[in-house]
Formats: C-alpha cells, structure tokens, sequence
C-alpha cells in the first residue's frame, strides 16, 4: 500500500505542507477556564480565561473570547483579547477585533476597524520583552 504524501491544504501557505492533524476547538456555547498547552492549533469561538501556549496558531474567531495571554507561532484575532499577545511569526486583527493589551510579533497586521487598547511591538522573533518567570 502507497503512503499518502502531505498535501498543501486550502488556504495554507504556498509550500508548507499540511502536516497538522487536528485542532483544538472552543465552540461557541464553551466556557473554559485554565491553561491551555499543545503543538496543534487552536480556536477559540467560545470563551476561555488562562493562558494559551501552542507551537502553531490560535484563532479567535468573531463572536470568540480570551482573558489571559497567547504565545503561538501566529495568533489571529476576530473576537475579543483581554492580555498580552505573543506571536513568533504573525499577529492578525481582523476589522472585527477587541484587544485590550499589548501585541508582539516580529509582523502585525491590524485591519481598519479592529479596536486596540495597548501597544505594539514588531520584535525580531516574537521573543516577549518581560518574562513573567
């Protein structure tokens, strides 16, 4: 039997394979409250109070909300943040978007019409300047 080879899924990037098996979702009528921790994505359409740390990307898509921090490869914002956003790659706030906190990523990009509170900080590698350690 042949091995399938990965594909490039819809909407990924040009030459990155899809290589990610599952995501992690918050619906829509969730409430979760604790830390969250994994390789794989996330979603957020419901709420979540802690902190989210993954090694991929979390999106918080309209309608979703997060009380605490994020720290992932790139972070997507459609629903409301309240707390740091830590990004090594990309942080994305849709015209939709409510942050209430700080936003660091070596790339921001912030759509007319999303609502930001805090600051902005385009650091080499998303590094966080505080350490909370």
């Amino acid at each position: 039997m042949k091995k399938a080879e990965p594909s490039v899924a819809a909407g990924s990037e040009p030459g990155r394979a899809a290589t990610r098996a599952a995501t992690t979702v918050i619906g829509p009528g969730a409430c979760f409250v604790g830390n969250l921790s994994g390789e794989e994505d996330v979603m957020v359409a419901g709420r979540l109070e802690g902190t989210i740390r993954v090694a991929e990307d979390v999106k918080v898509v309209a309608g979703g909300e997060v009380e605490g921090e994020i720290e992932a490869r790139s972070v997507f914002v459609g629903g409301t943040v309240k707390g740091q956003i830590v990004a090594t790659e990309r942080a994305e706030l849709a015209n939709t978007a409510v942050v209430e906190g700080s936003v660091q990523a070596p790339k921001v990009i912030i759509a007319e019409g999303a609502q930001l509170e805090g600051s902005v900080a385009m650091t080499a590698g998303g590094k966080p300047k505080h350490s909370k350690e």
